[in-house]
């Protein structure tokens, strides 16, 4: 039997959602994000003309419910043994979502709401209307928002927006997430999925710094990843960081930009990835990596040691991009 390119992408692409569920990550099916079918309207009811734009943009986010911020005698937020990854694709005056969630009920609601990290704000696009069309554990489908303005604030400043996935045992927000600009990859034809760290060090040398004396710096890492990727260092003192599936498919990263995550963790990071391993498999379709929701491993301070060497948890969502 002969199949096309189109099936063969197709088929690895299932492959790879399939793998990636049954070891505990969480996909977002390939084509999920390209739609472009209006099948819901945004809670923007701005009579402008749209936003003009014909270059698309996708932005991520990784939900968990640790990000959630209560109020004060509001109702129930934060599933801690949930978790999402969601994609929004902004094309002119389109808007298009494809989530995908596990360890949580059916959403009840679906939102992007306009606030910082550790703020709550109000919804600016409702995707509530979708969610009907849910199968399993994933909704894709596409609103269609009038408000250049905030179209324009979204696909700028996207860490000024969280997504929050609401369900009825946490009806204030279950999960949440800030969105992330996907830098690399435009299309998400081919989706992407989230694994997360089980057992994971950021490893630090004392070495000498820069304005005298010695201080802790990075010198490695050592993560496992659901799915059974390995994480850690090309090489100890190399800088460049790479992922290593029990496939043979591996990629290494490249830091395209670092956005700060709160007093004792590690900043969160998107990097460009660079395939090292085999051409077919879990990670040799990854263009893009970001490093979300990170706990931990920040360098001990102070003076140390010289030839020191300290490892320090850390925790974090790795969210590995397809192109």
């Amino acid at each position: 039997m002969v199949i096309d390119a189109t099936r063969r992408k197709s088929l690895v692409a299932a492959a790879i959602t399939v793998a990636v569920t049954a070891l505990g990550g969480i996909a977002v099916p390939a084509s999920a994000a390209t739609g472009d079918s209006s099948t819901g309207d945004s809670s923007t009811g701005h009579s402008s003309t749209g936003h003009s734009s014909t270059t698309a943009v996708v932005l991520a986010a990784g939900l968990r419910g640790a990000n959630e911020v209560p109020v004060a005698g509001g109702p129930a937020v934060g599933d801690k043994d949930g978790a999402a990854l969601e994609f929004i694709r902004v094309k002119g005056d389109k808007v298009t979502v494809a989530v995908t969630w596990r360890g949580t009920g059916r959403p009840t609601d679906l939102h992007i709401h306009q606030g910082a990290k550790g703020t709550n704000g109000g919804i600016k696009i409702d995707f509530g209307k979708l969610l009907k069309t849910a199968k399993g554990h994933s909704v894709t489908g596409t609103v269609k928002v009038t408000d250049k303005a905030l179209l324009k604030q979204l696909t700028t400043d996207p860490g000024a927006f969280y997504a929050n996935l609401h369900t009825a045992e946490f009806p204030g927000g279950a999960l949440r997430g800030q969105l992330h600009t996907v830098t690399t990859v435009s299309d998400l034809k081919n989706g992407g999925f989230l694994a997360s760290v089980v057992t994971g060090k950021q490893i630090y040398e004392c070495k000498p710094a820069d304005g005298g004396g010695y201080a802790f710096a990075q010198r490695d890492v050592g993560a496992r990843l659901g799915g059974g990727i390995r994480h850690s260092f090309t090489a100890p003192n190399s800088g460049t960081p790479q992922w290593v599936a029990p496939d043979g498919t591996a990629v290494t990263g490249a830091v395209l930009t670092k956005t700060a995550n709160g007093t004792g963790n590690i900043p969160e990071l998107d990097l460009k990835a660079t395939r090292t391993g085999k051409k077919h498999g879990l990670l040799a379709r990854t263009g893009e990596i970001l490093r979300l929701n990170t706990v931990g491993g920040v360098a001990p301070a102070g003076t140390c040691t010289p030839g020191a060497v300290v490892g320090v948890p850390y925790r974090a969502d790795y969210v590995f991009v397809q192109h």
